[in-house]
């Protein structure tokens, strides 16, 4: 009994092991990742996932479950940190719109250079630079998002021609996210995406609207365009997409990579085989 135990919590062990691997120094902090090497047969895949927190807080470590499920299955994931502008404050209707836009811009960033680290160490970490998936939680969703459509791109073009100019991305899994820009979103730079966002979310708006619903006469009131106006936008486009609408869920739907495994693995195995998605979007009651 005691050996068949030790074997299990050994297995437990092996499935969930983390190596460390520091990307970048920028001013005091030390950039890392956390990488989940793929367990049984690996598929080829690999999932860059960014965490959420508002850009104040969060770290690679609380998004365990997610990248442990995808490794279970086979994929390479790499879960990053990035430099949090916002640390000590919030992202709330008090924070001004330029300070929310530089948390947002210093974001995409630090996502942008530990991409470029997984692609040019491809080799070395066992990634295919073909198959290489964004994942972002609320705020590393908004990351992602604007390193796919990037209003940030003509100012730092050292950095960002890297991206805007070669494809180097196989597809994008959105949980809660948003953009302040939707007019970068065009069918030239569009992803496969599969998108969970609940339909009362009280932080990042499920359409259009003002971020966090703040008042005009705030400080901190900007447009955000959402999940499923990105995901109107790429049906418009003919694009492949996939909605799953949480029907009056709020902002913890940002967490539901958790959960939802399942659904995650069904899109970026077809994603992966090329099959034509289209767009589609997935009604889910309260309480399903």
């Amino acid at each position: 009994m005691m050996r068949l135990l030790t074997l299990l919590l050994g297995c437990a062990t092996a499935a969930s092991a983390q190596d460390r691997i520091d990307y970048a120094v920028k001013d005091q902090d030390t950039l890392y990742m956390l990488h989940y090497e793929p367990q049984g047969t690996p598929n080829g895949m690999t999932i860059m996932h960014v965490h959420g927190g508002g850009f104040s807080g969060g770290t690679p470590e609380g998004d365990k479950a997610f990248a442990t499920s995808m490794q279970e299955r086979g994929y390479n994931v790499f879960s990053i940190s990035y430099r949090l502008f916002l640390k000590g404050s919030d992202f709330g209707c008090g924070t001004m719109t330029p300070v929310k836009l530089k948390a947002i811009s210093t974001a995409v960033e630090d996502v942008a250079d530990a991409a470029k680290f997984l692609l040019d160490k491809g080799t070395e970490l066992k990634v295919d630079t073909s198959k290489l998936y964004l994942s972002g939680s609320s705020a590393g969703a908004e990351a992602i998002l604007h390193l796919l459509y990037n209003p940030f791109a003509a100012s730092d073009p050292a950095r960002y021609d890297y991206f805007t100019k070669r494809q180097r991305f196989k597809g994008a899994l959105v949980f809660a996210g948003g953009l302040v820009d939707i007019n970068p979103v065009q069918p030239s730079n569009w992803v496969p995406t599969l998108f969970m966002h609940g339909t009362a979310d009280e932080l990042v708006p499920f359409g259009t609207a003002a971020h966090r619903f703040c008042r005009a006469d705030q400080p901190g009131w900007m447009i955000m365009f959402g999940d499923k106006t990105i995901y109107d936008t790429g049906r418009r486009m003919q694009k492949d997409a996939i909605l799953y609408t949480y029907v009056g869920r709020g902002h913890e739907v940002s967490g539901y990579m958790n959960r939802e495994a399942g659904k995650i693995h069904d899109f970026l195995q077809k994603v992966n085989a090329g099959k034509k998605l289209g767009a589609t979007q997935i009604m889910v009651p309260k309480g399903k």
